[in-house]
């Protein structure tokens, strides 16, 4: 990795590899998708179920990270038709039901329902109908008012403009919704999955989109945090990818995509990637967010929602140099570590750099998939 990691900074420097082959497809040895997603993809599930940025301590749940990059891994599984893989990735299901049921999700939060993205993954893989059955649960619950809840005025609310009880017009939400719906629909066929989901996108992009295409991490903190943003736009592209284009929301939906995608296409840092602060050039690369800005623009250009020659150069060259922050342990480095709302962009600046995060294991793995698809 470190020679591979030497080659490609270099090439990078000189601009051979832009001028040499403009495409998605053709890449140098060793850097190419299907080599660097399954060295990822093996990463994750020769571990342990990881706690939230925290290696050292044992999970009392399952967080989000990992049920992200469980996902990832699924997609790849899928994608190159690997079942060696899929069986491992069933595997680690499996004690849920049993022997490690403590850390099975509910659907009591919006991290935590996106966990049913992976057992409606694993039924669509498999055809294992119990699969099935516990991540509908997940999404149905997502629109159902919960039992015994403090909160009933509130959330009905919420259910009485269509929208989720889980909302919160947070950043990760739109993918974490997204995510699930999109799952439900793709394993059920059932249309009320995704136009919910557009229909909560839609909601999201009216309360907290700028006028640049980009998302502040909250209303008191208006400061372009990386990840934040790259959760925005990875649910944006997840959501398209299988909205049906009747859709009254499909437009809008790619408008406000389109419109990010021009805004971080200005905001590159000179290595290619994108800062801590998108809107910083100074400011520290962020892996996990430029790599889910990547997986966006590789999609995009793919289904052709974005301009191929000026959108394939920069997906390229992304992802290359994110390779160039993957250590020999197939761990990508410079992740910012969980980040809730900051007062100051010093505070963002920062935060802790963690290395093999699976904020950012996680994204690597879309983008490889979606290379290869």
């Amino acid at each position: 990795m470190k020679k591979l990691k030497i080659i490609i900074a270099c090439m990078l420097l000189t601009g051979t590899i832009i001028a040499q082959e403009n495409n998605l497809k053709t890449f140098p040895q060793g850097s190419g998708p299907l080599e660097i997603g399954q060295k990822i993809a093996q990463r994750y599930v020769s571990g342990e179920f990881r706690n939230f940025d925290d290696l050292k301590t044992p999970p009392s749940e399952l967080v989000y990270p990992e049920t992200c990059t469980w996902f990832g891994a699924l997609k790849f599984a899928q994608t190159t038709k690997d079942d060696t893989l899929l069986c491992q990735l069933e595997e680690r299901f499996l004690p849920l039901l049993g022997s490690r049921k403590e850390l099975m999700q509910k659907p009591d939060h919006v991290d935590h329902t996106v966990f049913g993205a992976v057992p409606l993954q694993l039924y669509m893989q498999t055809g294992n109908k119990a699969y099935y059955h516990i991540g509908i649960d997940f999404a149905d619950r997502q629109w159902q008012m919960p039992v015994n809840t403090k909160h009933q005025d509130q959330y009905q609310k919420l259910l009485d403009q269509g929208l989720s009880w889980q909302t919160r017009f947070w950043i990760d939400d739109m993918f974490m919704i997204t995510a699930i719906q999109s799952q439900a629909y793709l394993a059920s066929g059932d249309k009320k999955y995704i136009d919910r989901a557009a229909h909560q996108m839609v909601a999201y992009l009216d309360s907290i989109q700028q006028p640049n295409g980009l998302f502040y991490h909250a209303g008191n903190a208006p400061f372009y945090w990386c990840r934040g943003n790259g959760w925005m736009v990875a649910g944006m592209t997840d959501l398209l990818k299988h909205l049906p284009k009747d859709n009254p929301n499909y437009e809008r939906i790619l408008s406000q995509y389109r419109k990010m995608m021009e805004t971080l296409r200005k905001y590159r840092k000179e290595d290619g990637l994108w800062g801590q602060l998108v809107d910083d050039s100074l400011s520290w690369t962020e892996t996990s967010g430029s790599a889910m800005f990547t997986y966006a623009m590789i999609v995009g250009v793919k289904q052709g929602w974005l301009d191929t020659g000026k959108y394939t150069p920069i997906a390229r060259e992304a992802w290359l140099r994110l390779l160039t922050y993957i250590n020999e342990n197939n761990d990508i480095t410079e992740v910012c570590i969980g980040t809730n709302v900051g007062t100051t962009r010093q505070y963002y600046l920062n935060r802790e750099r963690l290395v093999g995060d699976l904020h950012g294991q996680a994204p690597l793995l879309w983008c490889a998939a979606a290379l290869l698809e």
